[in-house]
């Protein structure tokens, strides 16, 4: 007897790839490096490292609307240029972002080498719509990696946070803002709904952050019936202390009908494994909405999550702008390196 086995299953029985830690990337002619040219020092680090090796390679570029002056747009046409790089570029708008996956596919329909995702200046949701998209070419993830530098320095410090809580502490009116301003939309794009039947009952899944107002915009918009709460635990042990600045901030120990896990904020196979183990859980009796306001590389979980179990909702509080763009983060820190093509379904090419 052959037992057919579930979408969520199949991505729980898959062997999962590491995450590799690299020093170079060495592209070939063949070879598209997709970068988007945010505002942190980082969007940059694997531009740079991939045109030392001195051989040219296909960019594309995307580029941000609403524009910040701190964008990393003509760094990139420089290093292009100097390098003889082939250089492609896109628009992505934060505010209106429905359809991308679609036109991020016909930009790199003729890529013959690898597409390599450097998802380090990228949006949560760009992450995960470019993931989305990928999933459901021909060739699927074939051929597919996931570039992603880690910052040196990451803000705010300790003594910043403590200092904010504490007069939240006080006065819970006190609105903490670190690193983005208010939320302009909870957005949903059609391409990332859920094919499941609406229900009365419905659970988000959120990944809390140093800025309250995602989670207030979330809960406000979508006044889910249940939670599931993925704490980040970042690699770092000197910045474990984030893990309880961002419960106070959230308040999570207020929230009702709520489930609290733990996740690495690296290790994006932990994230899957909590997807995974909510899906088990509560996919047959609640509409799960995932929020993916957490790591980039949790991000890149929820991505492929999504590409795998079409029955669940991507939702996600779009930032108003961004206080501090200059210092939001600083420096390049360790590369990583993803291979997609394990997580090509099985109706793709091979």
């Amino acid at each position: 007897m052959i037992q057919v086995q579930t979408p969520d299953e199949r991505l729980a029985a898959l062997k999962k790839p590491a995450v590799e830690t690299i020093k170079k990337l060495a592209l070939n002619s063949e070879d598209c490096l997709v970068v988007c040219a945010g505002f942190e020092d980082r969007a940059l680090g694997f531009l740079r490292t991939a045109t030392s090796f001195k051989t040219p390679f296909n960019v594309l570029a995307i580029q941000y609307l609403p524009l910040l002056k701190e964008n990393k747009s003509l760094e990139i046409r420089k290093i292009s240029n100097q390098a003889d790089l082939i250089l492609d570029e896109v628009t992505y708008d934060r505010e209106d972002p429905a359809g991308f996956g679609v036109l991020f596919l016909e930009r790199i329909h003729a890529v013959r080498g690898r597409t390599i995702i450097d998802i380090s200046g990228m949006s949560r949701l760009l992450i995960v719509q470019l993931l989305v998209a990928l999933s459901y070419r021909d060739q699927g993830f074939r051929d597919c990696f996931v570039a992603y530098a880690e910052a040196q320095k990451y803000s705010p410090n300790q003594e910043e946070t403590e200092a904010m809580l504490a007069k939240y502490d006080l006065d819970p009116a006190f609105s903490i803002l670190f690193l983005s301003s208010g939320v302009f939309d909870v957005t949903v794009v059609s391409e990332l709904s859920s094919s499941a039947p609406s229900s009365g009952q419905t659970r988000l899944i959120v990944f809390p952050t140093l800025d309250a107002d995602q989670m207030t915009a979330l809960r406000a918009e979508l006044q889910p019936s249940r939670y599931t709460v993925i704490e980040g635990i970042p690699p770092n042990p000197r910045n474990k202390w984030r893990i309880g600045a961002i419960a106070a901030i959230n308040r999570l120990e207020e929230m009702p009908n709520t489930e609290r896990m733990k996740a690495s904020t690296l290790d994006y196979v932990e994230t899957l494994n909590c997807l995974l183990s909510v899906y088990r859980e509560h996919g047959i009796r609640d509409r799960l909405l995932i929020s993916p306001t957490g790591s980039k590389m949790q991000a890149v979980a929820v991505g492929l999550f999504k590409a795998c179990v079409n029955d669940v909702q991507i939702v996600y509080p779009t930032p108003r702008g961004f206080l501090f763009p200059d210092s939001y983060t600083s420096g390049v820190g360790a590369l990583h390196f993803l291979s997609l093509t394990p997580f090509t379904r099985n109706g793709n090419a091979s």
